[in-house]
């Protein structure tokens, strides 16, 4: 068979078909067909990027998987993954694999920055909800204690009392599919961070006000509804007055919110035995 070159450049060994653009090939044993312009025109950047990271990640992933004793290890670890998480979980070896390799890839080199926008539309069949606890009805409010318990105590196995009374004067913002919730968090105020500050002839100095985010989650992940949610929890604490947005953010997650202009302060922490470091993001007016 000749190599053909398909409209991206690239070239595989088939043999074309002449009444359609599939491309025949014998892999395994067995001929596979697949089109050979899934996409028209020059790839973009985001496809440039895409194919530069998946080069990056092949290149350590294929000798481990060539290695009897790391595929063991990776073995071991993907099974007390999956037993440890409800959702998220791995078929294959190689799939756990390269999403460990990424996720460290990611650590290493957060991506390019996010500038947060509400303008952006939902997704068919999802709403956006945000409302004061005192305005959630109670099948609402059981949803969202069902979706925060469902990954943070069952997924994530954190021991801890998740009623802790700020959610009676939080705001509460949730993309939901019907009433099922798919993605939360919750937006308050936290007396020490706006202490009022006097000069020395005890004039009030100007502090912008700083608002948390806390308990964010999303029950389907890779399907861009925490960073929907992000832009509007962004928006919604501009709208309250907030200056300073601030999160007690979980140290693997840190990449996330860096898309977001999110930095660290200080060292990380623990808290519920988890790592954690504190992350602001300061607000403009826009």
């Amino acid at each position: 068979m000749a190599k053909v070159s398909r409209i991206d450049g690239s070239k595989v060994r088939g043999k074309t078909n002449k009444k359609s653009d599939l491309v025949h090939r014998t892999r395994n044993g067995a001929e596979h067909q697949y089109h050979m312009n899934h996409y028209q025109g020059a790839p973009s950047k985001a496809q440039k990027a895409h194919r530069i990271q998946h080069g990056k990640i092949t290149t350590i992933l294929n000798p481990m998987m060539a290695d009897p004793v790391q595929v063991k290890l990776l073995t071991q670890e993907m099974e007390n993954f999956n037993r440890e998480h409800i959702v998220g979980k791995f078929l294959t070896v190689r799939q756990y694999a390269y999403a460990k390799i990424r996720q460290q890839l990611l650590l290493q080199n957060p991506p390019k920055q996010l500038k947060a926008t509400d303008k952006t539309p939902l997704p068919r069949g999802i709403t956006l909800q945000i409302k004061p606890f005192a305005e959630l009805s109670a099948p609402e409010l059981y949803e969202i204690l069902k979706s925060r318990f469902s990954v943070f105590v069952l997924e994530q196995g954190i021991r801890y009392l998740d009623e802790d009374g700020i959610d009676l004067a939080a705001t509460h913002i949730a993309l939901r599919r019907k009433a099922q919730v798919i993605a939360y968090a919750r937006l308050y105020e936290v007396p020490e961070d706006n202490v009022p500050k006097f000069d020395a002839r005890g004039q009030l100095i100007p502090q912008p006000r700083i608002l948390r985010a806390g308990r964010m989650l999303t029950t389907e992940r890779g399907k861009g509804y925490a960073r929907l949610l992000m832009m509007h929890l962004i928006a919604e604490a501009k709208r309250q007055g907030a200056g300073i947005l601030r999160v007690h953010a979980q140290q693997q997650a840190a990449p996330f919110y860096r898309h977001f202009r999110f930095r660290a302060l200080g060292d990380p922490f623990l808290e519920a035995d988890l790592p954690h470091i504190l992350m602001e993001r300061k607000l403009s007016k826009k």
